[in-house]
């Protein structure tokens, strides 16, 4: 019984709409249907998708959500950092918030937090930045069954391809990796 279905349905997408009355002449009306969606109810933009600071100094990866109206208030919505790897296939966490509940990761551990303006900012603020810092990161928002991301790049400055060079008496000296 399933071949036939699958054959049926085979000749149907390969049949053009003037074959179908004299494939099948049993059916009287047919009807395509269209499925549209409104678009996203919710979104997550950055103002800049590239911060530049220094070691030492302090950050804010910039993250903000934009929801439409018509959704009902969610306090469980979820805020997610975590920074990509070099070759961007694996993602560490940074740090995860939902309502009252905030949890940072490894060495980021008493070092983030949301800037927390309002309540859509979703803002990370890095403290007391280090050269393993650099890198991408990600902010990941959802809402119920509704989600939305954003990357923004954090680069260092004084740094090129993780080298700090510092210019002594007219040469360039590297003082770390």
């Amino acid at each position: 019984m399933i071949p036939v279905l699958i054959c049926a349905l085979i000749s149907l997408s390969v049949a053009e709409n003037n074959d179908l009355d004299t494939l099948f002449p049993e059916l009287e009306h047919s009807r395509t249907i269209y499925v549209t969606e409104n678009g996203p109810r919710l979104s997550v933009v950055a103002d800049q998708l590239k911060v530049v600071t220094r070691r030492g100094g302090n950050v804010t990866l910039p993250c903000t959500i934009q929801r439409d109206q018509s959704m009902a208030p969610n306090r469980k919505m979820r805020i997610k950092w975590t920074k990509l790897t070099s070759d961007y296939l694996k993602e560490v966490d940074v740090f995860v918030a939902m309502d009252y509940h905030k949890r940072s990761y490894g060495t980021f551990h008493g070092r983030v937090h949301l800037q927390g303006s309002s309540p859509m900012d979703a803002s990370l603020v890095i403290t007391e930045i280090t050269l393993e810092d650099y890198g991408r990161y990600k902010c990941e928002v959802i809402d119920g069954l509704e989600d939305g991301t954003v990357v923004v790049s954090l680069d260092l400055e004084g740094t090129k391809g993780g080298i700090t060079r510092v210019k002594i008496k007219g040469a360039f000296s590297v003082i770390g990796l």
